[in-house]
């Protein structure tokens, strides 16, 4: 089965915050609608090939993007974007060269950045009506983000009768935070995990 959700990110300007949202993404959707690459892709598998053809064949990439997202640098000094064989960069302009629905997805307090400051690939990109993100603040930022995306793809059906903004995300939480997990007591719980570590990075994204 063909994912219909592609997680798009940086980690050296988000963090684990891809990861983690993969792992929401998955309990909402189903791990087998999300593609996340280094949990997606095989171990000796052909990475341009399985990223291409994953892209391909999805329905939205969500474009998560920090305060860092524009200004990233590599090892050299170069901006990361400035490279076209830069593996954000090339995932964003070939979505929006296939028509998927782009979904930028606002970190914490990051902003757009302006159309001048990105290639010219994917300018368009600061078009895009954007959802925003804070990863300590899933309860209220998960509903809006699960609907944005349900709006795109309406064949990942409704969500959970607590998962649609009425009733899970619009009242307070019980809140329980255990050595670095946070509990989420209504309807259904929920446990995501904000270990620093999180994944180890394979190096094809930076």
């Amino acid at each position: 089965m063909a994912p219909s959700i592609f997680v798009n990110f940086r980690r050296a300007d988000t963090g684990t915050t891809g990861p983690h949202l993969d792992t929401a993404l998955q309990r909402e959707f189903g791990k087998e609608e999300v593609f996340r690459d280094q949990r997606s892709i095989a171990k000796g598998a052909h990475f341009p090939d399985e990223i291409i053809g994953k892209l391909r064949k999805c329905d939205i990439l969500l474009a998560l993007m920090g305060d860092r997202w524009a200004s990233v640098t590599d090892p050299t000094g170069r901006r990361c974007l400035d490279n076209e064989d830069d593996w954000v960069r090339r995932e964003i302009a070939l979505a929006l060269e296939l028509g998927l629905t782009v979904l930028p997805v606002l970190v914490d307090r990051a902003e757009m950045p302006d159309k001048d400051a990105l290639p010219g690939d994917i300018q368009v990109l600061t078009t895009h009506q954007a959802v925003h993100f804070r990863p300590h603040h899933e309860d209220i930022d998960f509903p809006p983000l699960f609907k944005a995306i349900r709006d795109a793809v309406p064949a990942l059906g409704p969500g959970r009768p607590n998962d649609t903004g009425k009733g899970n995300g619009s009242g307070p939480r019980d809140v329980t935070i255990n050595r670095g997990s946070v509990t989420f007591d209504r309807g259904t719980a929920n446990t995501f995990n904000f270990d620093s570590k999180g994944d180890q990075d394979d190096g094809a994204r930076t």
